[in-house]
């Protein structure tokens, strides 16, 4: 009975390693599966990616057109309990180093993209194409957003506040440069997702995702934004930073 018992065991041993072998030989047989390359032409890519700067741009460049936090000073009693206590004088120094911190992180995300193509100078300019694709989308939502909502920033609350600021420095929601550095990680993580490469990349993407975070952190502390504005600006970057690379056309 045991000899019975060890001879079908050796049996289903024996075929076990013979579809596996099997399995082996066929994985080989196959041809490589490509990977992903976007469509990333200057044409008509650039042309996208143009008229969503300016798009984007719009608010700034037609300032006298668009709505401005005109109130001086502000009521903060409309404001979410969570906001009140970021009403005070902007520090500036605190808002130097956001924008240091924003301008590291996403050029540190496109230096990665580069890097990481290992010499392959047109999928470098693939990727950072998508990249700036994805941060440049959630830049334009962001400025068209503050535009609509016209939130006025946390310094137009004190009772010092006087006259009427510009467009870029009255309006405060959605934070734009927590949408911006928020994108950068998104869209770095999405494009590594997209080649199948985002499991290799999990050191990167947690870093830049942090730095993101401390980003929007700084933009609190130096009183430039409310924190639900910086809230809005994380849930704006993370969509079209995943997005965009997740829908942007691959070439065949």
């Amino acid at each position: 009975m045991r000899a019975t018992v060890l001879k079908l065991r050796i049996a289903a041993l024996w075929g076990c390693a013979a579809l596996a072998s099997a399995g082996a030989a066929r994985a080989q047989a196959l041809p490589p599966v490509p990977p992903v390359r976007f469509d990333a032409r200057l044409l008509p890519s650039s042309a996208v990616l143009g008229a969503t700067a300016a798009l984007g741009l719009a608010p700034l460049l037609l300032a006298g057109h668009f709505r401005h936090a005109t109130c001086a000073p502000c009521d903060p009693a409309h404001l979410p309990a969570i906001d009140r206590g970021t009403v005070g004088a902007v520090r500036t120094g605190w808002g130097t180093l956001g924008t240091l911190a924003e301008i590291a992180e996403v050029g540190g995300a496109g230096l990665l993209l580069a890097r990481q193509a290992h010499g392959d100078g047109v999928g470098v300019r693939e990727d950072l194409t998508v990249f700036a694709q994805a941060i440049g989308t959630a830049t334009l939502v962001d400025d068209w957003i503050k535009v609509l909502v016209a939130r006025p920033r946390p310094a137009r609350y004190l009772a010092s506040a006087a006259g009427t600021a510009s467009t870029a420095t009255s309006l405060s929601f959605p934070s734009g440069h927590t949408t911006g550095a928020v994108a950068a990680a998104f869209a770095y993580w999405s494009i590594q997702s997209r080649r199948g490469k985002a499991g290799a990349r999990g050191v990167p993407i947690v870093a830049l995702i942090s730095a993101s975070a401390l980003v929007g952190v700084l933009r609190v502390v130096a009183r430039d934004h409310f924190p639900t504005d910086v809230l809005a600006g994380a849930v704006l970057g993370a969509f079209f930073g995943w997005e965009v690379p997740q829908h942007y056309p691959v070439q065949h």
